[in-house]
This record gives structure tokens, C-alpha cells and sequence, in this order.
């Protein structure tokens, strides 16, 4: 065989790749012009034969009102004879009884599309996980796996306790799979003799203009016999399964009637190479899948990590195959997801919010189910009251809420919205505060940051303004500053006023006094107040309150405070620590190191002299610690009961655990040492950094340890006072950094680095008498208002979930505690 000249044979298509000519232009031309085109020379009659286009032609031009489908081994021949009656043409056609064969045309494009059409998936298992990550202890590592448990052997209450609570995926065998009718039932064959010319929903994942038809399984039975396609079609049809497991019994959108409940419940047929692509289950339900016959390879992040290569805001979906093959064999193996094989008979769970995928490794046969309960009830509630795009999505929950109450009152708190919530709403409901990421809403929310700019800054010049997420709220970044729009969560106020006082009171102190070596920077405030003016006719509409803070992103590295200048120029872009976060004790100390000392310097602050200005004394601000942790100990209980994160057994013992007066709990008299204040938000999102490629000498005035190692992200700034509390308790910030930073792993030894902090902090204060250390650090993770504490604690160490008391809980978590 003589490979064809490339060049001669494309002409002038020869500068485009082969995947731009077939999918980017060729796509777009009618049936005859394809024919015609394919007269014209080798590679463009390969080309214009190719299946990709030919399927996406037969989808657009079908009658969809028909639920037939002849598929003849090609889409060519498919849309060239579509229907019974053309099966004598057919196999008469050139193209059946002598087809011609195309020789030297070389395209990596068609190479690519024949191996993955034809690949075989049977033994395509995931390889072995990486080695255990340790967490509290040596011998309580949280393996990054899915576990597999035993059907008979654990009832509801334990199955809520190791996974409902805790939102752990876990796979479930022997729960008598094999005694369901749709055993036997709802094999391929059977169904085919049963229901061969009863129509089922199909979907089509190559098509955004067609995604889903209807087609009698006769004809979708031998399509999956016969296909080569990349991304096959699969049926995926709402169904009605008698039998469900234990755990999953009762679903709370059970008890909405008719039209009013969703579909809930599939039927899943899937031929090899098909599955579901990277996606979170709608409506914050979780998930079961229990699987008839064949195999299945899911892979799963939890909600916190977004896959690598999966982009949430594009309509784009990239296919099982397409990800296996060309972005899994790039990432290391600590960025790998989690992955198991499922097996006929076994059941997975899918907890709310989880990333998930899957890929049907041959023809498999499956039932699942999106289900609410009182694990995820908290997550669905939020879900159905911010959809956005259909409105009958609250009323949906409203009238869920209604029944709910009366069935389960325990649960009221939880069901009710907050009035925070219902401000939310009713913001999201009006057209003019979309969702900033939303295309149409673009436009307008630049508009308001360009008010913000010349309103406080009398700055107009805005060359550039990009959104970016840091958390609840709106935030953008322009070249001349950083702006944040406060959301009404979390008493959106009160973080505003906090944030506004603390950065004032953190940049007059940074003039003021030099810190005993290298700590965080803070960007500077340069404008703050309300987009909205006061609306007598609306008194509680949200006012958006803002701050415009210097550019936090692309910070001046030479600005820091406490150590010589560092110069680099270009100032690198900072980013969050978050997907830094090392996995070594070393990394751990060049990260932790300059966290103490910039807590040191803010704890020790002298307040009295930095707010005795006027301007200090008329400016709102956060509570006192006494009336602060006065209030967070009366809504305790209620807020615990409303976040649902523990599993209602360590819920009810509440109660008797938590102190009845604030002084057990923080207590100057008693030698508690007052901090100036605390940031209470210490956390890897929080931090900003830069990467470099090698450690500074250990002598050196920057972040070091008296070690040789190597490490890539520097810490330069510690941002966010939203939650920042005065003359408060220290421990508050001890606690978030054990959680949120360490991810209470106890085994790296840098608990040592926080007793000495503590040690060190409290050198001249008395003994105290009364609660343990570890009991009054266990407190402020149960009193804190905020959520994001509590959740990084249960997703850190799921085993909480399984332990009987909270005195059990402290010992596990702050155990350490009591070597001081």
C-alpha cells in the first residue's frame, strides 16, 4: 500500500487538522454535498464517509414522531435506507455487495475514532488506589476507596451513621438482588420477547440538538448488537421497580402525588463503551444503582473537587471514553479519582453533591433511583429553592415542606427556609440578580462594578473585569482593585462590617509595628459602603454591601510586612492554597509556619491604641466575645438540627455536652488570654500564595524550616475577615487551623506546632480550672455559626458518624490536647 499525498489529495483543506475539516466544516454541509465532495479525491471520500457525520445528519433530518430505527451496521446506510421497507435496495446497494476499499489515506483523527469504536472494555479496571492517607491516627486511615459492605449484616440506623450522615459513597452486595423480578425479567432477550415493539426513551450523548427520542427496544436491541459508534445510544427510561432496598425505602418525594413528583426512578440499558459522563445528581438528591447484569467502572470526586478536565458551566460534555482515554493517563495518582467495579447483584450509593461517572465496561443492565431523605434533606431544600430556570421547582419544595412537617416534626427545623434563605430567593427570583455567571446577567453586574469604581474610587479606566469564585459570595477581579459583593448568608452584614474593621485595624497596625519575622500580607481597603441606597418602600431589600480592596490576586509581593522585600518581577499571579495543600510534614511546616506567626501578630495586636480614633469608635462592628459566644451557645442546638451534618444519635446527646454559661468556654479571670482579634476563617481558600521551584535558604527572612526539600507554593497573604471576632478567644483560630489546614491529621506531628503556639501564647497566664482543653477546642467547632467547619470536620473524618458519644468525638479529634 503507497500512503496518498496529504497535500494533493485536500488542497487547500491540507492546513486544517483532520478533526476541524471533518467536525468543524464538514459537518455543516447537506447529504449531495457530501456525496459530491466524496467524488473529489481519497482523503476527502474517506472523509466525507465518515460515520460522525452521517448519524448526526440521520438524527436531524428523523421523523421522531416514528419510534423505528433500521440500523444497518453503518449511519450511511442507516440514513440511505431508513426503513423496513428498503431492506431488498439495501442489500443490492455497491455499498453492501462490493464496497470499495480506500487505501493509503493516513489520519490519526479516523485512527483514533476505528479505536475507540472497537475497543474492547471487559478488562478495563482501574489499577490499584494509592496507599492510605493517614487521619486522626495510625490506625484510623481513610482509605480513598469505595467501601463494600454487607447487606445483611448492617441495618438503616448503622448504614446512616458510616454514610448517610457522613455523605460516603459505599457499594452494597448481598442484598438478594438475585430474588427481584427484573432478575430474570430484564434480561436483553426477555425484554425483547416481552416488550420488543414498546417504545423506551434513549438518549443521545453526541447530539445537543437531539439528546433523547423514542424507540421500540426490538430496534435499540439490535443496534446495541451491531454498532461501532464512540458514544453509543443507551436507554435510560423512567421505569417502576417493586422492589427497592432497605436503606432506600422511603424517598420524601414519595409523598408528592401525580405530576407533582419528578421522575425518580430509570431503567438503565447501556451497550460497552456508554455510561454517563462527569455530573451531580439534580436537586441535591443522592443516588442508588443496582446493577442486573454486566459491569460498570465508576469513578467519583467529592463535591469540593471538580474532575480535572470537566468544565461545569459548558454545555460540552466530554464522554466516559474521551476522558478515560485522554485525561486519566495524565493525572498523577494522588489527583486520580475514587474507582471501583461494580458487579451484578451489587448496589452502589451516590451521596448529594459527589461527582460522579461511569462506564459500562460491556452491555450491562441496571436500575437506579435519585432519592430525598433526612441525610441530604438540608441540600435538596437549598437546590429546589435556588433553581432559577423553573420555577415549578419551588413550588415543588413548597408544597414537599407542607406534607413533611406533619409527617416528620422533628425534621421542622431543617424544613423550614431561613430568613436568609427566603432573601436569597427572592433575589434569585428577580430578572435584574441573576446568577453573575449567567450570560445575560454579565453585562450587567460589569455595569455595577464600574458604579462601585466611580462611586468610591472616582475611578472609571476598568480595562479588564473577570469574575472568579472565592466562596458564597460575588466577587471580581479588575487591573485596578478587587471588589466582593456580600451575599445575605452567614448574616451577610455582620461580615461585612467585620471585614471593613479588622483590614483597618490590620494595615494601621502594620505601620505601626513590625512583627517578629515573616507573616501573611493583607491587601489593603480602598473603598467600601452599599451598592443600593435605602428603600423606604422596601425596607428589606438587600443593599449588596461591598469592598474594593487592593488586588488581592496580583499582589505586590514587595508589600509585606515584618521581612525584607522580596522582588519579583513580574509579581507572579497568587493563588488559593487550596489545590496546594501538601502531602508531606515539611510542606506542612512551610505552610504552617507563617499561619502562627500572622495569627501571633494579629492576637497580640494593641487594640486600644489602633481604635481609639474616632473614626474606630463610630464604626459597627461584631460583638464582643462574651455576647458572641452567648449567642452561638442559645442557637446551638436549632442550628445543629437545622445543618443536619451530624446523624440524629450525637444530635440528641447535644444538649447535655455543650456548657450552660459562655465563661466555661472562654473566661479571661480565669487566665484565658484575650486575643485582639481572630481571623475564625483559617482556611487553604483563604490563602494566597505563589509557586517557585525551590525552597529559600533556611537563613533566609521568608517561610523555611531547617530542612533540604523542595517545595512549590510559597504563602503571602491571608485574606477574608468576614469572620474576624475582638478580644475573643484565640483557641477559635487554633481549632480552624487543626480542621481546615491540618485536616485533622494528628500523625504529621504538627500538633506540636500548635501546643507550642498555645504554650507560648499563655506563658504568664494562670492554670484554669474547670473544662480540658480538648473539651472547650470541641466546643468551638459545635458553637461556630458558620457551616464550613463542621462540614470540613465530617468529610475529614466520616467515623464520627459511627461514634456514640461526643466525649468519644473529642477524645478522636482532640485527644492531642492534653500532652500541654
Amino acid at each position: 500500500m503507497t500512503q496518498v499525498d496529504r497535500a494533493s489529495s485536500l488542497g487547500r483543506f491540507q492546513v486544517l487538522s483532520d478533526s476541524i475539516t471533518v467536525e468543524g466544516i464538514l459537518a455543516l454541509l447537506a447529504p449531495k454535498d457530501l456525496i459530491t465532495l466524496s467524488l473529489t479525491s481519497r482523503y476527502l471520500h474517506v472523509f466525507a464517509r465518515n460515520d460522525y457525520l452521517w448519524r448526526r445528519l440521520f438524527f436531524k433530518e428523523r421523523d421522531y414522531k416514528s419510534t423505528r430505527l433500521v440500523y444497518r451496521g453503518s449511519w450511511l446506510l442507516t440514513y440511505i435506507f431508513p426503513g423496513n421497507e428498503h431492506d431488498e435496495a439495501c442489500s443490492n446497494h455497491p455499498l453492501v455487495k462490493s464496497p470499495i476499499i480506500i487505501q493509503g489515506v493516513i489520519s490519526e483523527l479516523l485512527h483514533q475514532q476505528w479505536l475507540r469504536s472497537n475497543m474492547f472494555f471487559g478488562h478495563f479496571y482501574p489499577p490499584p488506589p494509592v496507599p492510605p492517607t493517614p487521619a486522626i491516627g495510625e490506625n484510623r486511615p481513610i482509605n480513598p476507596i469505595v467501601l463494600i459492605e454487607d447487606y445483611t449484616k448492617m441495618d438503616q440506623e448503622m448504614f446512616y451513621r458510616r454514610y448517610g450522615y457522613p455523605n460516603r459513597p459505599v457499594m452494597i452486595q448481598n442484598s438478594g438482588v438475585e430474588s427481584w423480578p427484573a432478575w430474570e425479567q430484564w434480561t436483553l432477550d426477555a425484554l425483547a420477547a416481552k416488550y420488543g415493539d414498546t417504545p423506551f426513551r434513549v438518549a443521545n450523548l453526541d447530539s445537543n440538538e437531539v439528546p433523547g427520542f423514542s424507540l421500540c427496544f426490538r430496534d435499540f436491541l439490535h443496534y446495541v448488537r451491531y454498532n461501532r459508534d464512540q458514544d453509543p445510544l443507551y436507554l435510560f427510561d423512567p421505569c417502576f421497580v417493586e422492589t427497592v432496598p432497605k436503606y432506600f425505602e422511603f424517598d420524601f418525594f414519595s409523598l408528592l402525588k401525580g405530576d407533582s413528583r419528578p421522575p425518580y426512578r430509570w431503567m438503565l440499558i447501556g451497550p460497552q463503551r456508554t455510561g454517563a459522563p462527569w455530573h451531580i445528581d439534580p436537586s441535591g438528591t443522592s443516588a442508588w444503582n443496582t446493577l442486573l447484569s454486566g459491569h460498570k467502572r465508576w469513578a467519583l470526586y467529592p463535591p469540593h473537587i471538580v474532575p480535572p478536565g470537566h468544565d461545569p458551566t459548558s454545555s460540552k460534555l466530554i464522554s466516559s471514553v474521551s476522558w478515560y482515554l485522554d485525561i486519566y493517563p495524565l493525572l498523577p495518582p494522588e489527583s486520580r479519582p475514587i474507582e471501583i467495579v461494580q458487579h451484578p447483584g451489587q448496589t452502589i450509593y451516590i451521596p448529594s453533591g459527589w461527582w460522579h461517572m461511569v462506564l459500562n465496561m460491556d452491555d450491562t443492565v441496571a436500575v437506579t433511583q435519585n432519592f430525598a431523605d433526612e441525610t441530604n434533606l438540608t441540600q435538596v431544600k437549598h437546590a429546589l429553592l435556588a433553581d432559577k430556570a423553573e420555577t415549578s421547582q419551588i413550588q415543588r419544595w413548597e408544597a414537599l415542606a407542607e406534607k413533611l412537617c406533619k409527617l416528620r416534626p422533628d425534621l421542622a427545623l431543617s424544613i423550614k427556609p431561613q430568613p436568609e434563605e427566603i432573601l436569597l430567593n427572592e433575589l434569585k427570583s428577580q430578572s435584574s440578580w441573576l446568577d453573575p455567571w449567567s450570560e445575560e446577567m454579565n453585562g450587567a453586574w460589569q455595569d455595577r462594578v464600574r458604579t462601585v469604581f466611580a462611586r468610591t474610587l472616582n475611578i472609571a479606566d476598568l480595562e479588564s473585569i473577570e469574575q472568579i469564585e472565592t466562596g458564597e459570595n460575588v466577587c471580581f477581579l479588575t487591573n485596578r482593585g478587587f471588589v466582593k459583593f456580600f451575599m445575605p448568608l452567614h448574616d451577610g452584614h455582620a461580615s461585612y462590617h467585620s471585614e471593613v474593621k479588622a483590614n483597618k485595624i490590620y494595615l494601621q497596625a502594620a505601620t505601626l509595628q513590625k512583627a517578629d519575622g515573616y507573616i501573611l500580607a493583607a491587601p489593603a481597603l480602598i473603598g467600601h459602603g452599599y451598592l443600593l441606597e435605602v428603600n423606604a418602600n422596601a425596607p428589606s431589600e438587600w443593599r449588596w454591601p461591598f469592598i474594593v480592596t487592593e488586588n488581592a490576586f496580583q499582589l505586590d509581593l514587595t508589600r509585606h510586612i515584618g521581612h525584607e522585600a522580596i522582588s519579583l518581577n513580574p509579581a507572579p499571579l497568587l493563588v488559593p492554597a487550596t489545590d496546594f495543600m501538601p502531602e508531606d510534614r515539611y510542606g506542612y511546616n512551610v505552610l504552617l509556619q507563617p499561619i502562627l506567626r500572622t495569627l501571633q501578630f494579629l492576637h497580640t495586636l494593641d487594640l486600644a491604641s489602633l481604635t481609639e480614633s474616632e473614626e474606630f469608635q463610630a464604626q459597627t462592628g461584631p460583638p464582643g466575645a462574651s455576647e458572641f459566644l452567648s449567642n452561638c451557645l442559645k442557637s446551638c442546638v436549632q442550628t445543629h438540627m437545622r445543618w443536619r451534618t451530624f446523624p440524629r444519635h450525637l444530635l440528641a446527646l447535644l444538649p447535655s455536652y455543650l456548657p450552660t454559661d459562655p465563661k466555661e468556654i472562654f473566661d479571661p479571670s480565669q487566665g484565658d488570654r484575650v486575643a485582639s482579634m481572630v481571623h475564625g476563617d483559617v482556611s487553604p481558600s483563604n490563602i494566597l500564595g505563589y509557586l517557585d521551584e525551590e525552597l529559600e535558604d533556611p537563613d533566609s527572612t521568608t517561610a523555611s524550616i531547617d530542612v533540604d526539600v523542595s517545595v512549590t507554593f510559597k504563602p503571602t497573604s491571608l485574606i477574608d475577615y468576614g469572620d474576624a471576632q475582638f478580644s475573643a478567644d484565640p483557641l477559635i483560630d487554633i481549632v480552624s487551623v487543626f480542621v481546615a489546614i491540618l485536616n485533622c491529621r494528628r500523625d504529621l506531628d504538627m500538633t506540636e506546632h500548635l501546643l507550642d503556639y498555645w504554650q507560648q501564647l499563655n506563658k504568664d497566664a494562670t492554670a484554669r480550672s474547670g473544662a480540658t482543653l480538648s473539651r472547650r477546642c470541641m466546643w468551638h467547632v459545635l458553637l461556630w455559626p458558620s457551616e464550613g467547619l463542621t462540614m470540613h470536620l465530617s468529610r475529614c473524618v466520616p467515623e464520627i458518624g459511627e461514634m456514640t458519644s461526643w466525649q468519644q468525638v473529642e477524645d478522636a479529634l482532640f485527644g492531642w490536647c492534653t500532652s500541654l
